[in-house]
């Protein structure tokens, strides 16, 4: 939003004005008839610019900026302004894209009117991914994503040390960084496991996990400051790779994954029917090989990129078409 040489009271006077000058001249153009801005806090921050435009305005809630607590939006700046400005972002937004029920649910939680909530995913592109190998030539558990709270590894950490030894010689790989990596790691050396923490990959090395790996491992949680998953894209990938989903039934999960066809679900924060589901799908190529192929096919029917774009143009035009009628 903001220019790369901008100081402080320049990006306090562009939030005030909506006076953002790179920004501006881009907008000036008379093919502009829409903004849609990603994250409520970039909303706020357009708020200004597109009100003064006279522009409709659209932001899409993914996750973090729908779920976290006001005490956590306050401790950052972006976090302040979206606060102050919310009053203001509910009464001029002309629509607030969800990318999941569970999105919607937390933003009606928080105040914003059900009449300017849509709920719109995010997709994949299905048709760049390879086919998938057979279940009975991938082995373990992989996991990927940054270390932190929400994701909850150390209770797959806690599930893996809970199953029979010859189950624990199966591989298990967390790719991914973050501020809980050294903890994990202690926690693994603790529980006497020995998962592989690869760190960060590239997105050819992820798919290349995928394709070894038979189940794909989604713990996540919400975490003390609320942070949530929005609906994670790495769970379609997943399943479009045709990998079976364990996850725990919390947030967006039902909607993510068709359980008992495409993964399985546990009680939320529950390490014990983590490794249940676990000691299930590793003994259970055939089954995993089923999983997988409804998942391929589930992706492609609810998450295909195509038709998520031709959801939003039409929203797009939706949009535009009541803003007109009231001119």
């Amino acid at each position: 939003m903001h220019r790369a040489q901008a100081g402080k009271y320049e990006k306090v006077y562009n939030r005030l004005t909506g006076r953002y000058r790179h920004v501006g001249d881009v907008l000036s153009a008379p093919s502009t008839r829409l903004i849609h801005a990603h994250f409520l806090q970039d909303g706020a921050n357009i708020l200004s610019l597109a009100a003064r435009r006279n522009i409709p305005l659209v932001v899409t809630a993914h996750g973090y900026d729908a779920t976290v607590t006001a005490r956590e939006h306050a401790r950052r700046t972006e976090g302040l302004w979206y606060l102050m400005l919310k009053p203001f972002l509910l009464r001029y937004a002309h629509g607030i894209i969800c990318v999941s029920q569970w999105i919607k649910q937390c933003l009606l939680e928080a105040g914003y009117p059900d009449h300017k909530l849509r709920v719109i995913p995010l997709g994949i592109d299905t048709s760049s991914l390879p086919p998938p190998p057979a279940a009975h030539g991938r082995r373990g558990a992989l996991f990927v994503g940054r270390l932190v709270e929400k994701k909850g590894v150390n209770f797959l950490l806690d599930a893996w040390a809970k199953l029979p030894e010859r189950i624990r010689s199966e591989p298990l790989t967390i790719i991914g960084d973050g501020p809980l990596m050294p903890t994990l790691v202690a926690q693994a050396h603790r529980l006497g496991i020995q998962p592989h923490f690869l760190g960060a990959r590239s997105r050819a090395e992820v798919f290349a996990a995928m394709a070894r790996h038979r189940i794909f491992a989604m713990p996540s949680v919400r975490a003390a400051n609320g942070d949530s998953e929005g609906l994670p894209i790495v769970l379609m990938e997943a399943q479009a790779m045709g990998m079976a989903v364990i996850a725990f039934d919390d947030g967006p999960m039902r909607e993510a994954i068709k359980p008992g066809m495409t993964g399985l679900l546990a009680r939320s924060r529950n390490s014990h029917d983590f490794a249940d589901h676990l000691q299930t799908l590793l003994g259970a190529p055939d089954l995993c090989g089923d999983f997988g192929r409804a998942g391929r096919s589930h992706v492609a029917a609810k998450f295909d990129l195509r038709n998520r774009v031709a959801a939003l143009e039409d929203y797009y035009d939706e949009i535009l078409a009541s803003t007109e009628a009231r001119s």
